[in-house]
This record gives structure tokens, C-alpha cells and sequence, in this order.
């Protein structure tokens, strides 16, 4: 296995956030989103996530692993997600 190597990726309050996990991935890996073979579904629940952190109001970390990533999400003091990829290719 190769060196491992972390990333931060402070979701947009606009998007959902798989899509966000998604977006942090891919730029983790610099690749682009669209051109990346993961696809998120295949590995989670993408409206569980998204309701997870919709009210904003949980102290919370949640982490899977997906696309040869460890993805982090982690509930900052004032609920707001803030994504740790790390990558592991």
C-alpha cells in the first residue's frame, strides 16, 4: 500500500453532500468528478448521508470507506460538515 496522504474539503452549504464526498474524492485523487469510475451509490446511502447532516444542528462523525479512501465527515461546533479524505493510492 502506498503512503497515505489527507485532505480537507469544506462543503459548500448549497450542495448536497454526497455530492460534496463525491467532489472531495475526485480532487483528492486529481481527478475530475466527472471522469472518475467511483460512483458514490454503488458504496452508500446517498439520501442517508444527505439527511444526516441537513439540519445542521448534529455533533457527529461518520466515516466509510470508499474508492480507496477513508472519507471522514466530521460535524464542526456549529453542526456544519467539514469532509477528510484520505487517500490511499
Amino acid at each position: 500500500m502506498g503512503d497515505t496522504r489527507e485532505f480537507y474539503y469544506e462543503p459548500d452549504e448549497n450542495e448536497e453532500l454526497s455530492t460534496e464526498v463525491v467532489t472531495a474524492i475526485a480532487r483528492a485523487h486529481d481527478e475530475d468528478v466527472i471522469d472518475q469510475e467511483w460512483i458514490i451509490s454503488d458504496d452508500i446511502n446517498t439520501n442517508a448521508l444527505d439527511g444526516l447532516f441537513q439540519e445542521r444542528n448534529l455533533k457527529m462523525t461518520l466515516r466509510f470507506e470508499a474508492d480507496s479512501t477513508t472519507a471522514t465527515i466530521i460535524a464542526d461546533r456549529d453542526g456544519n460538515p467539514v469532509i477528510k479524505i484520505e487517500s490511499h493510492r
